[in-house]
């Protein structure tokens, strides 16, 4: 996560949860800036530190996905604090709602490492994740005869922002049913198995507690507060602690758990 210079190419998306701008580096590699302006905390919270926290985990658990850059870019006379997504390079890449028809039909023949994407439920339930449902922040893209996969966009994933707590803070039991909050890909349910989901939650129970408090102590973002990384921490700590009985009632709850888009 080491910082170049960049340069802005186009405002690519003005949205309320935060900005996702086009820039390019000196060496020619472009990528995606994303932050958020003082009065957007409401909808977009401390994005940097949301997307920092969620790939650093995910590194921890063999998860693949987009690399980040921390970034400070000017714009005119404003200093902007932010980070940087960089897509894969020197492929074509889709979304998984974008994916070839073959793709959605039999995901085990043609993705590689399905099972593993689908460990993401695990990931993404433990972070209180509640966005992934529409598939547009798994891209793919063709390599040897197989669609390869990586995660991007994980800025409602840890605190997220103030308005994913309107339900209550994270200790309030909407929180421990999580299709509440999370709808899985549309078409996943009927490949998902329970002792699948149970495997990645003893590999996430598995990380030690002061690796956790670490990660959330050495969050690069300003916005991370002394309280919200005290908070994190005993949330993320608490929640890998209690994930097979999380797992085991969304797994078991018969109404809607995918998104419908």
């Amino acid at each position: 996560m080491t910082s170049s210079l960049w340069i802005i190419e186009d405002k690519w998306k003005n949205k309320p949860q935060g900005q996702v701008w086009r820039v390019i580096n000196e060496q020619g590699e472009q990528g995606f800036f994303k932050f958020a302006y003082p009065s957007q905390w409401y909808d977009a919270g401390p994005i940097v530190g949301n997307e920092w926290i969620a790939k650093k985990l995910a590194d921890l658990l063999h998860l693949p996905c987009a690399n980040l850059q921390i970034a400070d870019i000017q714009d005119g006379a404003d200093t902007l604090h932010g980070i940087v997504s960089l897509p894969r390079h020197g492929v074509h890449i889709t979304s998984w709602n974008r994916a070839p028809t073959i793709v959605h039909a039999d995901p085990f023949r043609y993705v590689k490492h399905f099972d593993r994407l689908l460990s993401v439920i695990v990931f993404d339930i433990w972070l209180t994740n509640i966005d992934r449902g529409s598939g547009k922040n798994i891209m793919i893209y063709e390599h040897k005869q197989h669609f390869h996969w990586y995660l991007i966009d994980h800025a409602y994933c840890a605190y997220g922002c103030d308005r994913k707590w309107k339900p209550g803070p994270w200790t309030n039991p909407y929180w421990k049913e999580a299709w509440k909050f999370y709808h899985i890909p549309k078409g996943w349910l009927r490949y998902v198995q329970l002792e699948h989901l149970l495997s990645m939650a003893k590999q996430i129970t598995a990380i030690p507690d002061h690796t956790i408090s670490e990660l959330l102590h050495s969050v690069p973002d300003p916005l991370y507060t002394k309280e919200l990384k005290k908070q994190m921490t005993a949330m993320l700590t608490s929640r890998k602690r209690d994930l097979p009985a999380l797992l085991s009632e969304w797994f078991f709850y018969n109404g809607i758990k995918e998104s419908q888009l």
